[in-house]
């Protein structure tokens, strides 16, 4: 059984409630009055800030409990309003945090993270600012601080948003919110994510966005190719989310190099040591929840047995 309106009820309880999404858009509107009212920050900005990440691609999911989740902004500036010579990471940072402390709000709130000044809201979400240059090569289109500040390295977050919104088109099925089926199969997925790992363990969001995005089943050239693929014929979500993580499974089984490229920055891998020491416990874990999922839709005569292969595939969360 497929189950469609499990489905539509598990995606609205997973996703961004509008009150959150409300308290973001007040956030991000309140930093760009703050840089545009600082002498130097207007000075040295060459756009607007905006959001990248999860919450700019629709992706993003509430917490399993009171955690806190990451929206992330870039404030985008030039480095050639800077006065020679050409300030470091290391100086853009300190001096990126010397403005966001003359501001009281920021001062009380804001924490010191790796590359990025971030901003608490607490008890609900927190945001993270990483200041990003727009006018140096070859690290364009934004350059972003390296984690230890000694050398800037490539971002593009309006890309990775552009790549997301072309498959979520492809794969159809637009809500009411006019988002698609990829757009929430990656928030089933992140669900699953939070459910069947820890946070040692877990594979990131770009990451786990990177494997399915790059494993499309609109697409049919994959090899080795798809076994009985089931959206081509029976177009919902639980058929695309089926057939994306059994390319997904195939794919990297076959041939796992490529699958953890940036899907924007070719010369980034987003696998790091996670590769090396959690791929085996994903990939296991990813079997387990392709054969649930068989088994869920396979099932003909009662609902509730389907249902209990749905909750053994994706977690305790879909709804019984």
């Amino acid at each position: 059984m497929f189950c469609d309106a499990r489905f539509v009820h598990f995606d609205a309880s997973i996703r961004l409630d509008p009150t959150r999404q409300g308290r973001i858009d007040s956030a991000l509107s309140a930093f760009r009055s703050f840089c545009e009212n600082d002498d130097q920050l207007s000075a040295a900005m060459s756009e607007p800030p905006f959001l990248q990440g999860s919450v700019a691609t629709k992706t993003c999911i509430k917490p399993l409990s009171r955690d806190e989740f990451d929206v992330d902004v870039v404030y985008g500036f030039s480095l050639s309003k800077f006065n020679q010579p050409t300030p470091s990471p290391k100086d853009i940072y300190t001096w990126f945090l010397s403005r966001l402390n003359t501001n009281a709000f920021y001062r009380e709130r804001l924490e010191q993270k790796p590359r990025c000044a971030r901003i608490d809201y607490a008890g609900d979400f927190h945001v993270d600012i990483i200041p990003s240059a727009t006018d140096l090569q070859p690290h364009s289109p934004y350059a972003v601080p390296a984690r230890d500040l000694a050398m800037w390295k490539p971002n593009d977050p309006k890309g990775l948003a552009a790549w997301v919104k072309a498959i979520d088109l492809r794969a159809g099925g637009n809500d009411s919110s006019g988002n698609g089926r990829f757009v929430r199969c990656v928030r089933i997925m992140k669900r699953w994510r939070d459910h069947f790992f820890t946070d040692s363990d877990a594979i990131s969001s770009l990451l786990l966005l990177t494997f399915l995005g790059k494993h499309d089943p609109t697409i049919t050239t994959y090899q080795p190719p798809l076994d009985t693929p089931l959206f081509k014929n029976f177009q919902n979500d639980v058929t695309y989310l089926f057939d994306m993580l059994r390319i997904t499974y195939s794919c990297l089984i076959s041939a796992t190099g490529s699958a953890f490229i940036n899907p924007t920055i070719p010369t980034e891998d987003l696998g790091g040591e996670w590769k090396t020491h959690h791929l085996n416990d994903f990939m296991n874990r990813l079997k387990t929840t392709i054969h649930h999922l068989h088994s869920a839709i396979s099932e003909t005569h009662s609902e509730q047995e389907s249902i209990r292969h749905y909750k053994n595939a994706l977690g305790p969360s879909f709804p019984g």
